[in-house]
């Protein structure tokens, strides 16, 4: 008998805990209507806007013969594999790594193709000159002098080096990245809130250590911006009520703000924001379908929680066709196992790259409108009809 209490323990245990998801309904669009920063028609119904003839051409918008032909930069065809580009086996390696400098003239203001500069993985590893956890730097080799640099935090169960692609590219247009490794997993660990203050800590410390990692630049934390995906989003979310004036800007990829029911893990909307900077929540149009009785980013938790809670200035897209797992890249998601098969997914491979890629020309794009203060990308950003994957809702304040 008590076999099968255990047994039946660790059932609830992974339905409740695989994607920090909590029971929800399908829908992930606001009732409000679209603003009139784009085409004020029928942009919050996926019947009329989804279209990807009309909102997504990757024809009409940037296109990789004018700005950076992917076919002569290391990057295998258009598939953004990590294997190719940011192989994990090598990292730190200047030679199999990044991009090779001739692709994505960032004179273009394309951002999303690949940026000019060639990305070296830098892999430090826990207590390395007293390093608080595991962590990789994105590294644009040939940038020089002062570089906003972009915190990223990933999502539940998932790995620091599982979102290589969208990261390198956005080193690729001279920022440097760095993401680091939380320790929690589906049977523990540190709550949300608490891990909040670790990463604070981390990035504390990494303020003296980067420099040293980095040559011929100058890390520059007074134009700092941070990004998460999924749990990775409440956490650092935590991070801004805790110290509002850490960072400039915040990119939201698929944010979660769920709380379990089973444990111990407050929601970081539920008290008033205190960010004031600018932000930006991508959604994946998948997140709040259900799977084994459960959907991965729930309605009433999702990027519409995160848009509706944060002040202006504001965006809010929501991605067509992909879930909430589907920005891995492609190695990872094929093998990250039940976290990732707890999810709604999109099944297409080919979708998937073009998603990450297109998650990395909206980084690329927000953060050199805040960060560096190219005031150009605002249009670009502005412009979702033109963005090269199918947008079927947005909005901005």
């Amino acid at each position: 008998m008590k076999l099968n209490l255990i047994f039946v323990a660790i059932i609830v245990c992974f339905l409740f805990f695989a994607c920090e998801n909590e029971p929800g309904g399908s829908n992930v669009f606001p009732d409000n209507e679209v603003e009139d920063d784009s085409d004020n028609g029928d942009t919050g119904n996926t019947g009329d806007t989804g279209n990807t003839g009309d909102t997504g051409n990757t024809g009409d918008t940037g296109n990789t013969g004018d700005t950076g032909n992917t076919g002569d930069t290391g990057n295998t065809g258009d598939t953004g594999n990590t294997g190719d580009t940011g192989n994990t086996g090598d990292t730190g390696n200047t030679g199999d790594t990044g991009n090779t400098g001739d692709t994505g003239d960032t004179g273009d203001l394309n951002p999303f193709v690949l940026g000019s500069h060639f990305v070296q993985f830098i892999d430090v590893k826990k207590n390395d000159n007293g390093a608080p956890r595991d962590f990789r730097i994105y590294n644009p080799e040939g940038a020089e002098g002062s570089l906003p640099v972009v915190h990223f935090q990933h999502g539940f169960q998932c790995n620091y080096s599982w979102y290589d692609d969208f990261l390198l590219h956005l080193a690729s247009h001279g920022f440097i990245v760095v993401s680091g490794q939380s320790e929690h997993s589906m049977f523990g660990g540190d709550a949300s809130n608490v891990e909040a203050e670790k990463v604070l800590q981390f990035i504390d410390w990494l303020k003296g250590d980067l420099p040293g990692r980095v040559s011929g630049k100058t890390p520059d934390f007074t134009r700092f911006g941070v990004s998460g995906h999924s749990r990775g989003g409440k956490v650092t979310n935590h991070m801004l009520n805790t110290r509002s004036d850490m960072a400039l800007a915040f990119f939201g990829v698929d944010p979660v703000d769920a709380e379990p029911p089973i444990g111990n893990d407050p929601a970081s909307l539920k008290q008033p924001v205190q960010f004031t900077g600018s932000s930006l929540f991508l959604g994946a149009e998948k997140g709040p379908q259900t799977s084994m009785g459960q959907a991965c980013a729930p309605a009433g938790f999702n990027s519409v929680n995160f848009f509706e809670g944060f002040p202006s200035p504001s965006r809010h897209i929501i991605a067509g066709g992909v879930g909430h797992m589907d920005m891995l890249d492609e190695d990872d998601l094929a093998s990250c196992g039940m976290t990732c098969n707890a999810c709604v997914k999109s099944g297409d491979a080919a979708l998937n790259t073009q998603f990450r890629q297109y998650i990395g020309g909206l980084m690329t794009a927000f953060f050199s409108l805040t960060l560096k203060d190219k005031f150009e990308y605002e249009a670009i950003l502005d412009d979702v009809p033109s963005h090269p994957f199918t947008v079927p809702f947005h909005e901005k304040k």
